[in-house]
C-alpha cells in the first residue's frame, strides 16, 4: 500500500525519534541567525514530535509562547506528551488554510517544507500570520542535496516527492510577499532561508 503524506508519518510517529538525528549546534546556530527575544511568540510549524520545542522554550523563556502545529496527528500527539507546558500549545491544523490568532514574531519552518504541497499558499498563510517586523525563517540542519535524497529513499510515493527547491528560489517566494530577506543560505552544512515582514506592509 503506498502511504501518502499524513498518512506516512501518523505511520512512523511512535518510531520517529529513534529514526531521526538531529545536530544540535547546528540547530543552535539556525536559531542564533532568528535573534528570538524572551517573550516572544513562535509558530513552529510541522513541529512533528517536537524536535524544535524546547530550543525555543530556552529563547522565548516562560514570558513567550509557543504554538506547535501538524497535519500528521499522531506526531503531534507524541509532541504534546513530551512538552506539556505552560507556554506551549498544540494545534491539528494544516498551514495553508490554518485560521490562527497570529500576530508572531517567528514562524519557523524545520525540516517540513518540502513537505507542503501548495507552498505559495502556504507562504501566503504564514505572511498573514506574522506581526510587522515578524520573521519567517525556513531550515534544515542538512543540505539540500542530503535531504532531497533521504525524501527519494523514502518508502512513501508522496514523499518521493518532496523535494527541497534551491534556497533562492525560496527566497523569491518570500520576496513577492513583500518581505525582506535576511538570510540565504544553501550549503553543505545547512539550508536557511529567512525573511522579514515590513512593518509598512509595502514592497520592498
Amino acid at each position: 500500500m503506498k502511504l501518502g503524506c499524513r498518512e506516512f508519518f501518523n505511520s512512523v510517529a511512535e518510531k520517529w525519534d529513534d529514526m531521526c538525528c538531529h545536530d544540535t549546534e547546528k540547530i543552535n546556530r539556525i536559531l542564533d541567525m532568528a535573534q528570538l527575544k524572551k517573550g516572544d511568540k513562535v509558530l513552529d510549524v510541522g513541529t512533528g514530535t517536537g524536535v524544535m520545542i524546547p530550543f525555543l522554550q530556552e529563547r522565548v523563556g516562560e514570558q513567550g509562547y509557543i504554538t506547535a502545529i501538524d497535519l500528521a496527528e499522531n506526531m503531534l500527539k507524541i509532541a504534546e506528551r513530551k512538552y506539556r507546558t505552560l507556554n506551549v500549545s498544540f494545534i491539528h491544523a494544516d498551514i495553508t488554510t490554518a485560521d490562527l490568532d497570529g500576530n508572531f514574531d517567528l514562524i519557523l519552518c524545520y525540516s517540513v517544507f518540502p513537505h507542503f504541497k501548495d507552498r505559495l499558499k502556504a507562504i501566503k498563510n504564514m505572511y498573514r500570520l506574522l506581526k510587522p517586523g515578524g520573521r519567517i525563517l525556513i531550515c534544515h540542519s542538512q543540505s539540500r542535496k542530503q535531504i532531497n535524497q533521504i525524501h527519494m529513499n523514502s518508502p512513501s510515493r508522496e514523499i518521493n516527492r518532496d523535494h527541497l527547491p534551491p534556497a533562492s528560489v525560496v527566497g523569491e517566494y518570500l520576496k513577492e510577499q513583500g518581505m525582506k530577506l535576511l538570510a540565504e543560505v544553501d550549503s553543505e552544512e545547512m539550508y536557511v532561508v529567512m525573511a522579514q515582514k515590513m512593518h509598512n506592509g509595502n514592497k520592498r
